[in-house]
């Protein structure tokens, strides 16, 4: 009986002092992160049975274990996912958008300041000092676009950067939670559960969800399956699988997401890498970075391409017809076409012409003429089928023949800046191309492939889709401001290449004049009325035609400085004779008022003519102090030129601006509900598995109570036992 009493105080004692250790334990471990309040499990063992009935044995301890819920812990799990994703976004987005809104360094104050300048000039068309002080702030709006750019492109790289190291993050963490599963293993074959271990596996998995959405299923064993992505194994009980940050086959500046697993590279796409840092990077990378540098490579392509087309519109203080004022990369071979003949028109990659250019035919032979200054070759058929070089240019016709007389214009076009080959290509081809149009040029990045039958060339910022037929891409396809060919080779099914029309434009961006003299301000033409008309006829002096949007577009009619002739034949009647050429018009109708428009210009008439009165238009010798071309200039800065027509230079900046300042409102909104989302899942979870100091601290008296009474038990045992032992000695 007393040893009975004795087993059974001692199988108390040795529960109150675990239930110390645990207690003890728990308070050690309150602010360990992931820490599961843990508590003893015990009953009472199978009774003894007795004449007088089942006499019990004390207490069994069953197992220690922690104070769990699946459902909370992987509440927690899932919030610190779009916590940590909204929260890197967030951070990046800011970044950027106290780059681009800079209301005192910006792109627009810039812009703002160089049409000041602008304007200057148009004031005081002969002052030589204002003329080189828009130069001046040319090049300090170049600098501006190229700071902005310089910023983006840093960031860009450490970008790459940081998707380096979360990947190596990522990794890290995959090898903990697989180690940890291997101990878990081991030590769950006891029977009994490794809480701690278990407690350490859920905190790796919450790290990993710092970095990337994980989803998880509990094996047999005790071991977990970890998946990411679109369902990609990342730790299979013990083994962990790799991932790369690697420069992606379509892409190479751009680093990609890479599955390594059993020798084999699988590129997971962007849209499968939910939650965590990993997708604040990514998508930080594809909905606002590449905007914002796209953007502003728009706005500085657009302004400068207009712009050197206006100003090739006009005249300098030479007298000869204005170039280039910017320097943009150019393509330096395309194809233009005259009457049904094609012809290729080429230059020297280093040396390309900043001047228009114009090729005639009359019929037996070609005239090739060099519009800024009227510089003129003549080549025979036979030349021109061979290829001729002159006046800095190469044309050859390559397919074809004119039909009958006739000519073509053109302005070599801004390159497109870079056309990545697809390393998983298995066809030769090579894609070539140019920017054909800034007005429908828009700020995003392509991708061209080819799935067999036809060609497809989706839009990469809203994913549209544009097939094109074999027959199409043999002619050369021209969509969104963009003229592509394949220049040689063939593409087979499933060959793909990265189109980015706007990559480095800036970096190559200059001021291509540096001589006062040679600002276009004036009007290459002047109208007069002769000295002997008789009528009260009124007139406005001639305006050159707004140049195209199209980029291969020479910026004036070859026949511009043509003298004219405009004769009343009649108080309503006028012909017009271009004075080179001959041709005189049939009789057209006056009406006063009215608009007369030939050779790339255009003049109002009003008044009341007599019969017999004359207006000469003819090229502007002494036009030093003319503004004309100046002012046309200087309206440049209001026209909505980009997007269609729809936005001018400042407005198309101010919609990125606007786009990236709503991003960051949102994702501070987002970001901000999620953070209390996370603070309001780690409550509840705490609520439940967390460790309460004060009840632990009531359970440290109830332990050293029930261990006191344990200990008075045996004394009590023993004292009987000595009491029995006296008795019998």
């Amino acid at each position: 009986m007393a040893s009975s009493v004795f087993s059974i105080g001692v199988s108390g004692l040795n529960a109150a002092n675990l239930g110390l250790v645990t207690t003890g334990h728990n308070i050690s471990n309150v602010n360990t992160p992931g820490y599961s309040r843990q508590y003893l499990k015990q009953s009472a063992p199978y009774p003894q049975m007795t004449g007088s009935g089942f006499v019990g044995l004390g207490v069994k301890i069953d197992s220690v274990q922690r104070v769990y819920d699946q459902f909370l812990t992987r509440q927690v799990q899932t919030s610190q996912a779009t916590a940590s994703y909204l929260q890197t976004y967030l951070s990046h987005l800011e970044e950027i958008d106290n780059v681009v809104a800079d209301p005192t360094a910006g792109v627009s104050p810039a812009l703002q300041s160089f049409f000041s300048a602008v304007q200057n000039v148009s004031t005081n068309p002969a002052d030589t000092a204002a003329r080189s002080a828009l130069i001046a702030s040319a090049q300090t709006l170049v600098n501006r676009f190229q700071t902005f750019e310089q910023r983006l492109a840093e960031s860009y790289d450490t970008l790459n950067g940081e998707i380096t190291n979360t990947v190596g993050n990522i990794n890290a963490v995959g090898r903990q939670i697989a180690e940890l599963n291997r101990q878990i293993s081991i030590q769950s074959a006891s029977g009994q559960t490794p809480n701690d271990l278990l407690d350490q596996r859920d905190q790796a998995l919450r790290d990993l969800n710092r970095y990337i959405k994980a989803t998880t299923v509990t094996q047999s064993d005790g071991t977990l399956n970890v998946f990411i992505g679109n369902g990609q194994n990342l730790v299979v009980g013990g083994q962990s699988i790799e991932l790369a940050a690697e420069p992606s086959p379509a892409d190479p500046s751009r680093l990609a997401v890479v599955y390594k697993q059993n020798g084999n590279n699988v590129y997971l796409p962007e849209g499968q890498l939910e939650g965590g840092q990993l997708q604040g990077l990514l998508r930080y990378r594809s909905a606002s970075l590449d905007l914002a540098r796209n953007s502003l490579a728009q706005v500085a392509l657009g302004f400068a391409q207009t712009f050197n087309a206006q100003h090739s519109a006009g005249q300098d203080l030479y007298g000869n017809i204005g170039t280039d004022f910017f320097s943009l990369p150019t393509a330096n071979a395309f194809d233009t076409t005259l009457n049904g003949a094609t012809i290729r028109v080429t230059a020297p990659p280093t040396a390309i012409p900043g001047s228009d250019f114009a090729l005639a035919y009359d019929g037996t032979n070609y005239t090739l003429r060099r519009l800024s200054d009227n510089q003129s070759v003549s080549i025979t058929p036979a030349q021109l089928a061979g290829g001729h070089a002159a006046l800095g240019v190469t044309v050859q016709l390559t397919a074809g023949a004119p039909g009958s007389a006739g000519s073509t214009d053109w302005s070599f076009p801004p390159a497109l800046g870079n056309i990545d080959f697809n390393t998983l290509n298995t066809g030769n081809a090579e894609l070539g191309g140019y920017i054909s149009d800034v007005a429908k040029l828009t700020n995003s990045n392509y991708e061209f492939g080819f799935d067999g039958t036809n060609y497809v060339l989706t839009r990469q910022k809203d994913g549209q889709k544009t097939v094109f037929t074999p027959a199409q891409m043999a002619a050369g396809i021209q969509h969104d401001g963009l003229a592509l060919r394949i220049d040689s080779g063939t593409m087979n099914a499933g060959d793909r290449f990265t189109v980015k029309p706007l990559e480095g434009l800036i970096r190559g961006m200059g001021v291509a004049i540096s001589d006062p003299r040679n600002v276009a301000a004036a009007s290459p033409i002047v109208a007069s009325q002769a000295a002997a008309n008789t009528g009260k006829l009124t007139i406005t002096q001639p305006a050159v035609d707004a140049p195209s949007a199209v980029t291969t577009d020479a910026a004036i009619n070859p026949a511009l400085k043509n003298p004219v002739s405009i004769q009343f034949t009649g108080a309503a009647t006028f012909t017009i004779t271009d004075t080179v050429t001959g041709v005189t018009s049939a009789p057209q109708t006056y009406t006063a008022g009215m608009q007369v428009n030939f050779n790339g210009w255009s003049m109002k008439l009003d008044g009341q003519p007599a019969v017999g009165d004359v207006i000469n238009v003819k090229p502007n010798v002494a036009g030093s102090a003319d503004n004309r071309n100046a002012l046309a200039l200087g309206t440049l800065q209001t026209r909505r030129i980009l997007n269609g027509g729809t936005s001018t230079y400042q407005e198309t900046y101010g919609q990125m601006v606007s786009t990236i300042g709503i991003q960051t409102n949102e994702a501070q909104v987002m970001s901000d509900a999620q953070d209390a989302i996370l603070a309001q899942a780690e409550t509840a979870r705490d609520a439940v598995a967390g460790v309460n100091i004060d009840e632990e601290a009531a359970n440290l008296l109830r332990y050293q109570q029930a261990y006191v009474a344990a200990s008075k038990v045996i004394q009590i045992a023993q004292e009987a036992f000595d009491q029995i032992a006296n008795i019998a000695s």
